[in-house]
């Protein structure tokens, strides 16, 4: 239907545009018609000026100096009766005027003056003026009546004119043109063999129509064939495409297994080498500092043994135990690391934590009372699962640092609660300086400090922690409190007992 539509848009514009091109053509021709009546018309009423001069303006000269006013009467109603006169004024050198005007004049196009004198012999009297208007209605109902018939001519000569061009438009092109729209708008693969054919007298010499039809024909004919030949590939492919699923399939599942196994061993090999890397970084820088310290005091007591006192003895003895101490402790994180990175399996059962961390604080007493520093456990802790060994190393740490970087006799409160994922949260806090939010997002990795500018701690204690509690299914991490300190935590699993 819309292409039927179309179509027959089609057909009213080109009649349109036709009858709009001789339309136009049939109006500047109208339009020079009735200019050339105009001028001639004009032309001819102009001619007035001269009839006036030459017939009546005797009469006139004749009437003032006889002064026979009903003879100059007679004139000028004579005058005004001749056609395009609109108005007469008659002056006479004394001021007298006669004036005669038609009732219906619309239009004034011209008007001159006359002189009017009389000769006798050789000498010339003045007798006044006449002033004469012309009009040009009667040539402008001339002119609108011309138009008039004009314009009715051209439109029922256009009328018949578009009439018949539209029946000739529709008859032998618009609606075989509808019939080829209608063919290719249904038609599908169903119905390719069905040629098109228009229901019109055959010409011994194919015209335009004819040359359309047939290519019509030739394209269907093409995309037959071609189909036919696409629908023999599709099968082949068909059959090879399942073919290739199969062993794409296959190879899919290969694959798949091989990069699980490469992302495991991938991830194993990358803690690895950060591990490999750890232990390399230990030994290099913090096994190399107390070692060399430890090197230069046991040489300094062989070669000077005569020269030094008992106190610088004493003195340099001590030196020399710290010095192993240090190296000693740095060696058992590296243990306490590599242990919970080869450790198999745990068997993580229920913990009394609270308990655990009363044998830490206990570990920890003298180091506590060195730096001055109130322990204080607060509240009754649930239980969790755990593997208590561990979780006694992650208080130590944690207890320890809060120790050493709590300030000026810290004050430490150990603490725990329920979270909603069934997690329980333990953490510590101390009333020191905290850590800079530069370095808090690194608190966790290895050989990361909890204050860069002290070179006491190796940097292996909170990523022990880590390590530990992710074996044992929880997470750890750093919070800053509002009126200064810090507060370190960690989650472990809900004993089952532990309700939330």
């Amino acid at each position: 239907m819309p292409l039927r539509q179309a179509h027959r848009k089609l057909s009213v514009y080109f009649i349109v545009v036709t009858l709009g091109f001789t339309a136009f053509m049939a109006l500047l021709v109208t339009c020079l018609q009735i200019y050339l009546t105009y001028s001639s018309e004009m032309a001819e009423l102009k001619s007035r000026f001269a009839l006036i001069e030459k017939s009546y303006l005797p009469s006139v000269n004749e009437s003032l100096w006889n002064v026979d006013e009903p003879r100059l009467q007679v004139v000028l109603d004579g005058l005004i009766e001749l056609p395009g006169i609109g108005e007469i004024l008659l002056e006479d050198d004394m001021g007298n005027q006669w004036h005669r005007q038609r009732a219906d004049v619309q239009s004034e196009i011209v008007s001159d003056s006359f002189k009017l004198q009389y000769h006798i012999d050789n000498d010339v009297y003045d007798l006044g003026e006449l002033h004469i208007t012309l009009v040009a209605d009667a040539i402008f109902q001339k002119l609108k009546t011309k138009a008039l018939a004009i314009s009715i001519t051209s439109t029922l000569s256009l009328l018949v004119a578009a009439f018949i061009l539209l029946y000739l438009f529709r008859s032998t092109i618009s609606r075989h043109l509808e019939n080829m729209a209608d063919y290719a708008t249904n038609i599908d693969s169903s119905n390719l063999t069905k040629p098109l054919n228009l229901n019109r007298a055959q010409a011994s010499t194919p015209d335009e129509l004819d040359m359309v039809v047939e290519a019509i024909n030739k394209m269907r004919i093409n995309i037959l064939e071609d189909l036919n030949k696409r629908t023999e590939i599709e099968l082949e492919l068909t059959r090879h495409r399942q073919h290739l699923e199969e062993l794409v399939s296959v190879r899919t599942q290969a694959l798949e297994q091989n990069n699980t196994l490469l992302k495991q061993q991938s991830t194993e090999l990358a803690e690895q080498n950060a591990e490999l890397n750890a232990y390399a970084h230990t030994v290099a820088h913090d096994l190399k500092h107390p070692l060399t310290a430890l090197l230069g005091q046991t040489t300094l007591l062989q070669n000077a043994t005569a020269v030094l006192s008992d106190k610088q003895r004493n003195l340099l003895l001590q030196g020399i135990h710290d010095s192993a101490d240090k190296m000693n402790n740095i060696i058992n994180a590296l243990l306490l690391l590599a242990s919970v990175r080869q450790s198999g399996s745990v068997k993580s059962s229920v913990i009394d934590v609270q308990a655990i961390a009363g044998d830490a604080v206990n570990t920890l007493t003298e180091f506590a009372a060195t730096h001055h520093a109130h322990i204080r456990i607060s509240g009754d802790w649930p239980q969790a699962i755990g593997f208590a060994p561990w979780i006694e190393q992650v208080w130590v740490n944690y207890l320890s640092n809060a120790i050493k970087y709590g300030g000026d006799a810290p004050v430490i409160v150990l603490g725990a609660d329920i979270k909603t994922n069934h997690q329980v949260k333990y953490w510590i806090t101390d009333n020191g300086p905290g850590i800079a939010p530069p370095y808090q997002a690194e608190l966790f990795s290895q050989f990361q400090r909890l204050d860069p500018n002290k070179a006491d701690g190796h940097g292996l204690g909170l990523s022990i922690v880590a390590r530990i509690i992710q074996r044992l299914g929880g997470d750890t991490g750093y919070e800053a409190v509002a009126d200064g300190g810090s507060l370190f935590w960690f989650t472990l699993p809900a004993a089952d007992n532990v309700t939330q």
